[in-house]
């Protein structure tokens, strides 16, 4: 099998630990693990050049779109973005009037933002918004006084910290969402599930030994490069290790509550707004029995 993974980050790390420590072989798989963009995995997926993908959100977007394509197991439902800004930056009110960054036009981060500043009853149009791209260019920004405040994911936010930016808002604190997991065609869960209930149980195996063996957690992000941590790798481990871990979903499930939160809001970027049953978009039963398993 084929597994597209988005990023050399901690929501892919699974995949990897379970293929070095022979999770997927146990379960007589072969997986082989290529680095994808996430914008092209849907496509992959139909096409048959791949057979799972991680990118969840993409792959939520495209169903409710009407693509064929369904999320089977969640990695974790705690967004790894924060909002930092200026040390000067005390609270959120005081983001009034100042510039904020974060990555692509409709993507995760700027949710969050949106999100951040609604629930502290701060109109958007007191704010300035600045779409920059990846996370690097984004915290060179930060640093060379481009903006007041943005998204970042760790490593960036541990460098932000470290070099005396504060951590104004935590993004899980705000907003809930699928980040990580596996994703495939209608058409293979269908077809193979067999296979499918391996790739879960080997994978969902990983996120166990991971969230149960901080010895080990720390021994594969220090001496692997399964995680992009920069070329501070030792000073970040710890830091990224207790925040990946504290996501995992041991279950690899999210409730029907989050599931119709992100269809509905992956269908207000359509005109008209589809309605869509949670079960046209994700279905947990191989999570649910691997995890009674």
């Amino acid at each position: 099998i084929r597994i597209a993974v988005v990023s050399r980050g901690t929501l892919d790390l699974p995949f990897w630990v379970a293929r070095e420590r022979g999770f997927f072989r146990d379960e007589g798989i072969d997986a082989e693990i290529i680095l994808f963009k996430a914008s092209l995995t849907v496509q992959g997926m139909l096409g048959g050049s791949i057979d799972f993908g991680t990118a969840t959100g993409t792959a939520v977007s495209a169903a409710v779109s009407g693509a064929d394509v369904r999320i089977f197991m969640a990695m974790s439902e705690r967004p790894s973005f924060d909002l930092m800004g200026h040390a000067s930056i005390a609270t959120i009110q005081q983001l009034r009037g100042k510039k904020i960054g974060y990555g692509g036009v409709g993507g995760l981060p700027e949710i969050i933002i949106r999100q951040i500043l609604a629930a502290n009853q701060i109109p958007t149009d007191q704010v300035t918004f600045l779409s920059l791209g990846g996370g690097d260019v984004s915290y060179m920004s930060l640093r060379a006084g481009v903006i007041d405040a943005v998204m970042l994911q760790f490593p960036n936010t541990f460098l932000a910290q470290d070099e005396g930016f504060r951590k104004i808002a935590a993004g899980a604190d705000y907003y809930r969402a699928v980040q990580g997991g596996l994703t495939a065609t209608k058409a293979l869960l269908t077809e193979k599930p067999e296979v499918v209930s391996k790739v879960v149980r080997a994978t969902l195996r990983a996120v166990r030994l991971l969230k149960s063996d901080r010895k080990y957690g720390l021994e594969v992000l220090t001496k692997k490069n399964y995680v992009e941590l920069g070329k501070e790798r030792e000073r970040f481990v710890e830091r990224a290790y207790e925040a990946a871990t504290q996501g995992y979903l041991a279950n690899g499930m999210v409730d029907e509550k989050l599931q119709r939160e992100m269809i509905q809001l992956a269908a207000q970027r359509l005109k008209p707004a589809p309605l869509v049953a949670p079960e046209r978009v994700f279905d947990f039963s191989f999570a649910r029995r691997a995890a009674d398993g």
